[in-house]
């Protein structure tokens, strides 16, 4: 069963007729007036921020809330959006992938973290929703929220049938297995996201498609060398460009998963070992095609 827990309706009334207030004062609102009032997710937001050695405060007044103003109509239009897609969606995962799963969908407002991520909330599996962020991208309506959520399932979906959500235990975790890793787990959660909403669709549009397509051997050599050196943080997230391209990662790892969908079925895919995964990595980021 998937339980939708909303504290968006907490930060609209707080936020909805303070909308004039300056940077510093809605930070302070937003920090003193409703996340505070959810301690667990105001823990996670800051500590996205502050494990990677960003201040966020100085994130929430240069990239966040100097647009609260602007974005604050398309939030509201992604809330209820998303309320339908939700009920839609979480219906299709059983019959899809005959699966009954047992998670939150947290709907809340942080500081443009991600638009959707898995974690624990309240000591259970959840997906975590970010309003403002989905705002920002505007993928605030009903055809981009149809292919978040499927994508953030589709996580879930990989991690049940895997039995594990993240590296093995007994790899270390250094950029290169993380690396590896990403574009496995990344790549199977975009790939199966158009069987469970069964439309080849996503929130970053067909243009975002057909340019990954064209640099598609580029993007993939830049990756591999990415592996050995700095990491490939800068592959999955929308403040970065590789070759002018944007989370050009997820069309790798989705690539990645069609080849692998040629040898394997979906949960031998999902259980892959980590060392059959990198074997696989290299051949995929090696080929020309």
């Amino acid at each position: 069963m998937i339980k939708i827990i909303d504290t968006f309706k907490e930060f609209k009334e707080v936020f909805q007729n303070k909308l004039d207030l300056s940077v510093d004062e809605k930070i302070d609102l937003w920090n003193k007036a409703y996340i505070c009032k959810y301690p667990e997710l105001e823990n996670k937001i800051k500590k996205d921020y502050e494990l990677y050695g960003y201040n966020w405060r100085e994130i929430a007044k240069n990239r966040v809330f100097n647009n609260t103003k602007k974005n604050f109509k398309k939030m509201v239009q992604a809330y209820y959006n998303l309320i339908q897609v939700i009920n839609n969606i979480s219906k299709r995962v059983s019959h899809t992938f005959d699966l009954n799963l047992e998670l939150y969908m947290v709907l809340y407002c942080g500081l443009c973290n991600s638009a959707g991520w898995v974690d624990k909330y309240n000591g259970k599996r959840a997906i975590l929703l970010g309003i403002d962020k989905i705002a920002e991208l505007e993928w605030h309506t009903k055809e981009k929220l149809e292919p978040l959520v499927a994508h953030e399932l589709c996580h879930v979906i990989h991690f049940e049938l895997r039995g594990e959500d993240d590296l093995p235990e007994a790899m270390e975790k250094n950029e290169y297995n993380i690396g590896i890793w990403r574009l496995y787990e990344e790549g199977f959660a975009q790939f199966y996201q158009n069987k469970l909403i069964e439309k080849d669709t996503d929130p970053r549009g067909k243009e975002w498609l057909e340019k990954c397509r064209k640099k598609k051997n580029a993007l993939k050599k830049l990756y591999r060398q990415a592996l050995e050196k700095e990491g490939v943080k800068k592959f999955f997230g929308d403040w970065h460009k590789i070759l002018g391209i944007s989370d050009v990662g997820y069309y790798l790892g989705a690539e990645f998963i069609k080849k692998l969908e040629q040898k394997y079925s979906i949960k031998e895919i999902a259980q892959l070992s980590f060392s059959t995964i990198e074997k696989e990595v290299m051949i995929y980021l090696n080929s020309n095609n």
